[in-house]
């Protein structure tokens, strides 16, 4: 296990942790804001943030190696900034990253913060921690809060190259703060205080060393005792890092990101007849066999009293940039990645008629992950003839170390209204260990045909060794379940932008990828064969900014197929789903009508469908069915009214749509539509901010994300829930 370990800070040594380290100024909250003056700093707010502008005109830090504004990429990217994230209320990834264009989200708790984006799921969304990808995310995401981030940025479809083979949904990049030489000392704290008894609270801290280096420090503290029964939860996120300007062309910077945490023990709600309802929840669900979700259970738990999912790990990096030319700039980071992670608990609730009491498995598994290695990369700037030309380069090695432990002990029956805990019981082990081993190579160019013409190509080539052992649990060696394997997939890319004007461009491109070593790989058997899936995407989009309205807006369209698909359908079965495809169109647009008045929104459309895909479970064909977890109709809305009745007062709110779902391969089983409606009034000091928030203000039942691999039940979401913060800058 890590050794490190930070001790939770009560909120009365919070407060005078604020005071104490507050100094002068306002914090700044971007980039830009470090270009400012002193006297314009300490007028810095929060007002008129909560709707999010579309940055067009920003750099995205994602994939962007020729420092472009987002308005003259050839692919969609969302970014929603640390501002909008604090005006709203966004204290967690997955609830930041549901604001954007088309995406949806879950917290199962075998499976923590996962994704749906463009008609695909799970492991075919990348997520990127300052743009290194750590491994698939369903085996090594874990839910991660806002306050270390400086921004959040999501790519859709495989449209980068830069981190490994592209990935059908696209890549969802959180971006931490570093620290800033050209800033002047900064504190920054909030504490917050919602219902169930949950409290969060963070402080963090710039400050310039000389005028050379700069440190930086966040700290981040969240605990909830949960709306079901028994599910206490804890997370305890801290980021340091060290800048060292050595010269005027040469920076080096050190990062650590500590994470430990354990999650809620609510792993669903059983279906059972309607017959044997007390309350059936009709609302929310729709099964082809009637069964439903009793209201008399939807706060109980089933879980086994000693439960675990619990994980702590330790990020460190080191990146160096140089730019030894004017036309050359080179980039190198060098990464270590230690964490250990533990699940232990009745995931499993069977309602059974003849008995009627809930039947209840037992499954543990323990992670022991390592992952290091090198990412370098270099731009190089020059002119053919009169066409302006930037090529990026670049080679990375990852090696991933992976040991898995896991059992399924025998399970029990418990009461359908009065569940009895219980104990977990003895731990039978199976150790699976698995090695990777990665090395890539990249390039990427852009051309400037015409100062309004730009043409994009890129390729990337991978070598991937995988070494899956397995051992019984006694210990002895598996050899027909052991195996070895080399991938060597191939990617590229072509793109081009047209810009009409300065605020007016159309883009189009068409990339090719494959899904990555991902969680199904660390499972499967010697004797199942496999091979990476292909995918291809096809897209074209606008990029608008309109002055005299004040607005910005995208409309993107889009057509995805992944063929030969690896796809896990239980906790130890592969299956090969022949073909996924996925159409559709997202549409965003942001306006200030008046100069307090903003308003906001997004809607997305998703077609997807499997070509061919037999469950080799059951023998199912789900051909021509629809994915789990994929809405055809993803929408919000927001809107903010500041300087109310001439008050330093905002108020606000956002209203989110999500359409008919699907829960399993069958599409047998529903998750009916739902609207969730949040409101919320800021009163904005000069280095304060009183923000109350009302979250799912018309107390929606609804359930957000399907477990496949838990058909039997449901986690339903959050009722109703009402928060009182604070927040400090100086």
């Amino acid at each position: 296990m890590i050794k490190m370990k930070l001790r939770g800070v009560s909120q009365p040594l919070l407060l005078l942790c604020v005071w104490k380290f507050a100094t002068s100024i306002q914090a700044a909250e971007n980039a830009d804001l470090f270009e400012m003056s002193l006297d314009e700093l300490l007028n810095v707010n929060l007002t008129g943030s909560a709707v999010r502008d579309l940055n067009l005109e920003t750099t995205p830090v994602s994939a962007n190696p020729f420092n472009m504004s987002a308005l003259h990429l050839p692919f969609s990217i969302d970014v929603i900034e640390r501002k909008t994230m604090r005006a709203r209320g966004l204290t967690s990834v997955t609830s930041a990253v549901e604001n954007l264009v088309g995406v949806i989200s879950g917290e199962s708790p075998a499976e923590p913060s996962s994704f749906a984006m463009r008609g695909f799921i799970r492991d075919s969304v990348s997520v990127l921690r300052d743009g290194i990808k750590l491994g698939p995310a369903s085996m090594t995401m874990r839910p991660h809060n806002t306050f270390t981030l400086q921004q959040i940025e999501v790519i859709k479809g495989p449209a980068t190259l830069q981190y490994g083979q592209g990935t059908a949904s696209g890549v969802i990049n959180m971006v931490t703060r570093n620290p800033q030489l050209d800033a002047p000392t900064s504190t920054e704290a909030f504490v917050s205080q919602s219902r169930f008894d949950t409290r969060e609270w963070g402080i963090g801290i710039n400050l310039p060393v000389s005028a050379q280096s700069a440190a930086r420090v966040d700290i981040n503290k969240a605990q909830s005792d949960g709306w079901v029964d028994q599910t206490h939860s804890h997370s305890l996120n801290a980021t340091t890092s060290l800048l060292w300007q050595s010269s005027p062309d040469l920076s080096w910077l050190l990062s650590f990101d500590y994470l430990e945490d354990d999650l809620p023990a609510y792993w669903g709600t059983p279906f059972v007849p309607a017959q044997s309802a007390q309350q059936p929840m009709d609302d929310i669900v729709a099964t082809n066999d009637s069964r439903v979700l009793d209201q008399h259970t939807r706060y109980l738990n089933y879980n086994v009293e000693d439960s675990r999912s619990d994980s702590e790990h330790l990020w460190s990096r080191l990146r160096i940039n140089w730019q030894p030319t004017d036309t050359l700039s080179l980039t190198n980071t060098l990464f270590h990645f230690k964490a250990d992670r533990a699940w232990q608990n009745a995931e499993s609730y069977v309602f059974n008629p003849v008995t009627g009491l809930v039947d209840r498995d037992r499954f543990f598994v323990f992670h022991d992950h390592t992952f290091y290695g090198n990412q370098f990369e270099g731009v190089y700037r020059h002119q053919i003839g009169r066409m302006q030309h930037q090529l990026t380069f670049g080679a990375e090695f990852k090696a991933t170390d992976f040991s898995r432990e896991r059992g399924f002990p025998a399970g029990d029956s418990v009461s359908l209204f009065e569940p009895v805990a219980g104990q977990f019981g003895a731990l039978d082990k199976h150790l699976s260990p698995t090695d990777i081993r990665q090395w890539g190579v990249y390039v990427n160019n852009t051309l400037s045909v015409t100062p309004n013409w730009r043409l994009f190509g890129g390729l990337r080539r991978d070598h991937i060794k995988l070494d899956r052992d397995n051992y019984d649990n006694s210990g002895a060696f598996l050899v027909d379940e052991s195996f070895e394997r080399t991938f060597t997939p191939l990617a590229y890319q072509l793109g081009t932008t047209y810009q009409f004007n300065e605020s007016l461009s159309l883009y189009t491109h068409w990339s090719t990828g494959h899904d990555p070593v991902g969680s199904n790989i660390y499972l499967v058997n010697a004797n199942e064969n496999f091979d990476f899936t292909d995918i291809r995407q096809y897209e074209m989009g606008i990029k608008a900014i309109l002055p005299d309205w004040h607005s910005e807006l995208t409309a993107a369209w889009y057509d995805i197929a992944r063929r030969n698909i690896l796809l896990l359908t239980s906790h130890d079965t592969v299956g090969n789903s022949g073909t996924h495809v996925a159409r559709g169109l997202e549409l965003a647009i942001t306006s200030q009508p008046t100069p307090h008045f903003r308003i906001g929104g997004n809607i997305a459309y998703t077609k997807a469908s499997y070509e061919s895909f037999v469950d080799p479970d059951f023998g199912v064909n789900a051909s021509g069915h629809t994915p789990p977890n994929v809405p055809e109709i993803v929408a919000n809305a927001w809107f903010s009214w500041d300087q109310v009745l001439s008050l330093p007062l905002e108020i606000g709110g956002g209203i989110r749509h999500v359409s008919d779902r699907y829960a399993n391969f069958q599409n047998s089983i529903t998750f009916k539509r739902y609207e969730t409606l949040t409101l919320f009034a800021a009163y904005q000091l000069k280095h304060t901010r009183f923000n109350l928030s009302v979250r799912n203000l018309l107390n929606e039942e609804y359930v957000p994300w399907a477990d496949i691999f838990y058909p039997e039940q449901a986690v339903i979401a959050a009722p109703r829930t009402v928060e009182l913060s604070v927040h400090i800058s100086y």
